[in-house]
């Protein structure tokens, strides 16, 4: 019994804040997104639409041809469609394929999407929680767990995730959130969201992203539309 309640207090006094662990991933990943304004080049983005509604069911595939120039995208080529599509989904194909202005590769909002937080909002807070060290595609990794809170006059978010951060590195390589939307106008929205994150040549980039929606009507949800972007074949200019 004394062992076992000095091990408990050798793991406590030895374990790391959750919020130095942050700290110091945050700042390898800002090196590394600064990085990533150097980078130019091209690569392959798919994109599975699964369709779970009470009304709808069904799963599209498309693939995109990607170009980026200093870690802006530039373009989003829509170049394979399925044979048999309704529509509704081709729309949403051909929004995917539309770029944002200024819309890059970094992974900071990604990764820690509660660092989004403006410095107005009339309610915020950020808690972090240190869960241990476990293997996560064979490396070492701190598991820390959030939860966040934001809310202004007309609209707020509230989310909790779990980020895994190499033992080493500092690089998050997967993390996944569950976050709910509010506003006066749409009332509240749920998504989840799971990201994985690996090493292309020099940077860390998204590798796949999978996002849970649950459309609602009359506030009553009606299934669900799972959306996953795979990255591959990178090319990037010498």
């Amino acid at each position: 019994m004394l062992w076992f309640i000095l091990i408990f207090f050798v793991n406590v006094l030895f374990s790391q804040n959750p919020e130095d662990i942050i700290k110091k991933s945050i700042a390898t990943v800002e090196e590394n997104d600064k990085k990533i304004e150097s980078i130019s080049g091209d690569f392959k983005l798919k994109v599975k639409l699964n369709y779970d509604l009470t009304v709808k069911k069904g799963i599209y595939e498309f693939i995109y041809d990607v170009k980026f120039k200093n870690g802006i995208v530039e373009e989003r080529k829509l170049v394979s469609v399925p044979s048999s599509i309704d529509s509704s989904s081709l729309r949403i194909a051909k929004q995917i394929e539309k770029v944002r202005q200024g819309e890059d590769l970094k992974i900071k909002n990604l990764v820690f999407p509660f660092l989004r937080i403006r410095d107005g909002s009339a309610e915020k807070s950020i808690n972090y929680k240190n869960d241990g060290v476990e293997k996560f595609n064979g490396r070492d990794c701190f598991v820390i767990y959030v939860d966040y809170k934001i809310k202004n006059d007309t609209s707020g978010s509230r989310g909790n995730g779990k980020i895994w951060i190499d033992k080493e590195s500092y690089v998050p390589i997967r993390c996944e959130y569950d976050v709910t939307y509010e506003s006066k106008r749409f009332g509240k929205n749920q998504s989840k969201q799971f990201l994985d994150l690996s090493k292309f040549e020099t940077v860390v980039l998204p590798a796949r992203n999978i996002i849970h929606v649950f459309p609602k009507v009359l506030f009553v949800k009606f299934g669900k539309i799972e959306l996953v972007y795979e990255a591959y074949d990178f090319k990037f200019e010498k």
